[in-house]
């Protein structure tokens, strides 16, 4: 039998620490992700934090072993600290032809919205498909949201950008815009709680996509991390408690401060 004298057992008990330190930095790195959680979604993703969103993505990372710090900002902020790598990731983007090659996408979407055109009751659209709404109409828009490929293809209309859905919803009532874009669970949201469902109602379809949380090109765990929420998603959807979420939080009534 070889016999190790002191120096080079040392030697090679120290040689086989640092084999391991790389793999055990990465496990560390992989335990907790930061992502940027956008403050006027609700349902989705409110001020405060919570929301459908919040509760999908947590609890399918947890699966996984992951903790999630969320940190709560505008979605236009959100979505250029994904890209600038000061997050991991940005909630609620849809994978479109905009954004395909700015963002890492997993293969599993969180949901599906569909988004509407919608209209002051007082002065209706009367149309039946976007394509239709006069020219130079004024559309309210959030900014930096997504509304679909198509929307650029509306060249007739003219576009104008706030930064919430109470000042787009104002604007609504206010009659200084012709109609507004909403994602439809959200609409209800914002229009029930500021009592307002008797007077401005949906009109015609924009479009309907998946949701996704985009990762961030700049950061070096993020395809692992879109694998690893794609493994937790599918988790929740196998014991049912995907449909769980979907079904309570879609209906929860929460109250949110008009401003």
């Amino acid at each position: 039998m070889i016999k190790l004298s002191r120096w080079a057992y040392l030697g090679s008990m120290l040689l086989l620490l640092i084999s391991q330190h790389p793999v055990q930095a990465e496990q560390t790195e992989m335990s907790s992700i930061k992502l940027a959680a956008e403050n006027n979604w609700a349902p989705f993703a409110d001020h405060d934090g919570q929301g459908l969103s919040h509760t999908l993505i947590n609890e399918a990372f947890a699966r996984e072993g992951i903790n999630v710090d969320s940190i709560v900002v505008s979605y236009a902020r959100g979505v250029v600290m994904a890209q600038q790598g000061a997050v991991d990731g940005v909630f609620n983007l849809h994978k479109e032809q905009a954004n395909q090659d700015k963002f890492i996408f997993g293969n599993e979407p969180l949901f599906s919205a569909s988004a509407y055109f919608y209209q002051n009751n007082s002065h209706p659209l009367n149309v039946n498909s976007k394509w239709d709404i006069p020219k130079n109409s004024i559309v309210g828009i959030i900014r930096g949201y997504d509304y679909g490929d198509e929307l650029k293809s509306l060249t007739q209309l003219k576009f104008i950008e706030v930064d919430n859905h109470h000042q787009l919803i104002n604007l609504l009532l206010l009659n200084r815009i012709d109609t507004a874009i909403m994602y439809e669970k959200v609409a209800n949201q914002y229009l029930t709680t500021m009592g307002v469902t008797h007077v401005i109602n949906k009109s015609v379809h924009n479009h309907t996509g998946d949701l996704y949380l985009a990762f961030s090109q700049s950061r070096p765990h993020s395809k692992l991390f879109a694998e690893k929420l794609d493994q937790g998603i599918r988790a929740l959807k196998s014991d049912g408690r995907y449909q769980q979420i979907m079904s309570s939080l879609a209906i929860e009534k929460q109250q949110y401060t008009t401003y």
